[in-house]
């Protein structure tokens, strides 16, 4: 899955809230993929201003647990918050 975890989600969000269901849909998707790890293997990989391609989760290492979700998700909003615009 590709997110776009650029600075105008974090600048924007305050308007319409898209960096809140950004992160809101890749808690969705780690959560849907708990407990199916040994049939579905995925990845998370945002971009921005930064780069092209920002891993978040590599495939076969899903986050097991609510604290390794959390994280992914402190990750994705603290790049969006220092990531260069991309303009």
């Amino acid at each position: 899955f590709l997110l776009d975890i650029s600075a105008s989600m974090y600048r924007f969000n305050g308007f319409d809230q898209r960096l809140e269901r950004l992160l809101e849909t890749a808690l969705l998707i780690m959560e849907s993929f708990e407990g199916m790890e040994h049939k579905y293997s995925y990845s998370l990989v945002g971009h921005s201003g930064d780069g092209p391609r920002i891993p978040l989760v590599n495939f076969g290492q899903a986050p097991r647990n609510r604290k390794e979700r959390i994280d992914v998700l402190k990750r994705m909003h603290a790049h969006s918050q220092f990531c260069s615009s991309g303009d």
